[in-house]
């Protein structure tokens, strides 16, 4: 039986644990020679080591969180339900969302041994002092343990996704070509080109979207369990104990966006991003030049014209102020330098 009906089989077979297809997939992987399908499928088997690489649907969002509070004169309650509100935005976020790291044998491990249907991560200590600070004046009371209820559901959910998001993968591969998973080593049985678009479209789930990383939030937990920020709460706004999120907003809201040609220039910038991104996941080692050409391929010649305009009537400066990864900036500009050559064949 070919390899591609071997993982489909499997994705719908209920005694078929997910690392057994996972492996499946590393072989189909080498055969179709694709890195980010290697990286998705490493990670997926042994877990994710990086939060900002986390895929969506491995996020939790809006999760109850509960604690024991006590009084004067023994007073209190035990598993009460915190009400998130009265927090800064940040903070509230940062405790009712959840990354789920752990490895799929993990997470199969826990579904099928625990009873519970639901489960409890407990705060840091260092969590602590900030919500009794926003909630003393209204409770008068100190939390002395708190924690977020994580439903055993949602590591159903996430095995049932990794799944689904396999089945739909090998069968588009397999329209493509039935004997992708089979041939012999070196050969090529699919155009890169469109295993990045269904890798894109079915893994990834995002046609656009090219990497697996959340681009919607950004808790920047490590404010929170820095010593210097942490202790310098009291008297003080919560807004202003770290920088990185004030950063962090100015990057939601661009203070330099007042004019039609900056608009441009902003929505080129996100595009030509995007567009780096999907490259990084598909040959993470692509040379400046490799990359200069990608985006000269990927983008038309109107959108160059409507970019070199823009430009004309800021100052070509103008881009740096639009691009928000720095890592980014030197290709962008190197990109957009070469459309302004008059012997440019990608203007015309």
């Amino acid at each position: 039986m070919r390899l591609l009906r071997r993982i489909q089989d499997a994705t719908i077979d209920p005694k078929f644990q997910l690392a057994g297809i996972l492996r499946m997939c590393q072989i189909l992987a080498a055969h179709l020679d694709h890195p980010a399908f290697k990286e998705w499928i490493r990670q997926e088997l042994n877990g994710y080591e990086d939060e900002n690489k986390v895929p969506d649907y491995r996020i939790l969002k809006n999760l109850e969180c509960q604690g024991d509070f006590f009084g004067s004169f023994g007073s209190g309650w035990k598993n009460c339900q915190i009400p998130l509100y009265p927090l800064p935005e940040d903070f509230r976020e940062l405790v009712s969302t959840k990354d789920i790291l752990q490895s799929v044998s993990a997470l199969e491990t826990v579904v099928s041994q625990t009873n519970e249907s639901v489960l409890r991560l407990l705060w840091p200590a260092d969590y602590l002092p900030i919500l009794n600070h926003y909630m003393g004046d209204r409770w008068r009371y100190t939390c002395m343990e708190a924690w977020t209820l994580i439903p055993t559901h949602a590591y159903v959910a996430v095995l049932d996704t990794v799944k689904s998001r396999i089945l739909d993968f090998v069968i588009e591969i397999e329209a493509e070509n039935p004997d992708a998973g089979d041939v012999e080593p070196g050969v090529k049985p699919i155009p890169d080109k469109t295993i990045n678009y269904i890798f894109n479209n079915c893994i990834l789930n995002h046609p656009n979207q090219s990497t697996l990383s959340r681009a919607s939030i950004q808790t920047n937990k490590e404010i929170y369990m820095s010593d210097k920020n942490v202790n310098n709460f009291q008297g003080t706004n919560f807004g202003n104990i770290a920088n990185t999120v004030r950063d962090s907003a100015q990057q939601q809201t661009n203070p330099y966006i007042h004019t039609e040609e900056q608009k441009t220039l902003a929505e080129a910038a996100k595009e030509i991003q995007q567009l780096l991104k999907q490259l990084e996941q598909s040959h993470p080692n692509a040379t400046e030049e490799e990359k200069i050409e990608y985006i000269n391929d990927e983008t038309t010649p109107s959108f160059k014209r409507r970019v070199i305009n823009a430009l004309k009537a800021t100052g070509e400066a103008a881009i740096d102020q639009f691009v928000l990864e720095n890592k980014f900036l030197k290709v962008v500009k190197a990109a957009i330098k070469g459309w302004f050559q008059p012997d440019n064949s990608n203007n015309k």
